[in-house]
C-alpha cells in the first residue's frame, strides 16, 4: 500500500509505503504525485516512509524507474526513511537515477529527515 500526503505551503509531499507492494500501488499514487508536482509548478522536496515493506514485486519495480526516470528533475530532495541496511544501500543506487538530494534516515530519525527534507 502506498499513502501520498501532501503540504502545500511546503512544497513537500510525503509517501509511505508499507505490506507488498505492487504495480496496481503505484498506479493509485502515481496520479496523486504528479498532481502535486504540477501544482508545486517546480522541483518539491519527498519524505518516503518505508515501513514494515514486505516486497516489492518486478512490475512495481518497473513502475518505480519509469516514474524515476520520467520526474528526474522535479524533486530537491528526498528523505529516505526505513530500517534497515538493504533500504539505505537502495537510496544509495536510486541517487543515480533522480537529480534530487538522497539522504537515508533510520525509523527513529523520522524529525530530523522531515527538517532535511524542508532545507536547501
Amino acid at each position: 500500500m502506498i499513502e501520498v500526503g501532501r503540504n502545500a505551503a511546503e512544497r513537500l509531499i510525503t509517501i509511505r509505503a508499507s505490506g507488498s507492494l505492487t504495480k496496481d500501488d503505484y498506479a493509485q499514487a502515481v496520479p496523486e504525485i504528479e498532481q502535486a508536482i504540477a501544482e508545486a509548478g517546480g522541483d518539491l522536496s519527498a519524505i518516503v516512509i518505508l515501513e514494515s515493506l514486505d516486497s516489492v514485486d518486478i512490475a512495481a519495480l518497473w513502475a518505480d524507474l519509469q516514474f524515476d526516470v520520467k520526474h528526474h528533475d522535479n524533486f530537491r530532495r528526498i528523505a529516505v526513511v526505513g530500517s534497515s541496511k538493504t533500504v539505505e544501500s537502495t537510496t544509495e543506487a536510486a541517487d543515480m537515477v533522480t537529480g534530487a538530494k538522497l539522504e537515508f534516515f533510520l525509523a527513529d530519525q523520522l524529525d530530523d529527515a522531515h527538517s532535511w527534507a524542508r532545507t536547501g
